[in-house]
């Protein structure tokens, strides 16, 4: 092994330990909104969000709005969105996260998520029609975002349960990592066809 094969091969093996280190302990938070009590807007810092006044809570039994879990739901703020009209209401996270999905419920026409990751659209849902029983919605998406949005018809669907994971880096590696371990490989297989050429030297002799 030359000392170019072996500084190259101790380059890859660093990034490949480095590309499977986490960031830090995964945490999983559901949000059930259930100490807003009454009627009112969500607001601005509610758990850490970032929620612009786009949404509002009530706690009030509706048979055609249950919540998941609990008495208070959350639903697209009427003031700003007005009912039966096309919106995305949306809310930011203070650091990019993993968003997982949450419950809807309402009536039987389209919404769905568009996930965004510092104002560029990373990934949408298909269209979901809701119902008059709670149902989760999933993102399907495992990359990182900060910003999610529910596009449909406002008045027609409350959310509740909402589910993100924090504490998650990006699974793909940094563009030096994967230098590193391009490099580190080539090495790696340079090195074995050295090793078989030699084999075969010493059978042929």
């Amino acid at each position: 092994m030359t000392k170019f094969q072996g500084l190259a091969f101790a380059a890859a093996t660093v990034a490949l330990a480095l590309a499977a280190t986490p960031a830090g302990a995964a945490t999983t938070t559901v949000i059930n909104f259930d100490d807003l009590t009454g009627v009112g807007l969500v607001q601005e810092g509610y758990v850490g969000l970032k929620w612009s006044g786009d949404f509002s809570h009530y706690d009030l039994p509706t048979p055609q709005f249950p919540t998941a879990s609990g008495q208070t739901a959350i639903y697209a703020n009427y003031a700003k969105y007005q009912p039966g009209a096309v919106s995305a209401p949306g809310f930011e996270f203070g650091e990019a996260v993993q968003f997982n999905g949450a419950y809807f419920s309402g009536n039987p026409v389209g919404l769905n998520f568009r996930l965004y990751l510092d104002g560029q659209l990373v990934h949408e849902t298909g269209s979901f029609a809701a119902s008059d029983i709670a149902t989760y919605l999933a993102s399907g998406y495992s990359g990182l975002v900060n910003r999610v949005e529910v596009f449909g018809y406002s008045g027609s669907w409350v959310m509740d349960d909402l589910t993100f994971t924090t504490g998650l880096s990006s699974a793909v590696p940094e563009p030096a990592t994967w230098a590193m371990m391009i490099v580190g490989f080539g090495a790696a297989g340079s090195m074995v066809r050295s090793a078989r050429r030699r084999r075969g030297a010493i059978y042929a002799a």
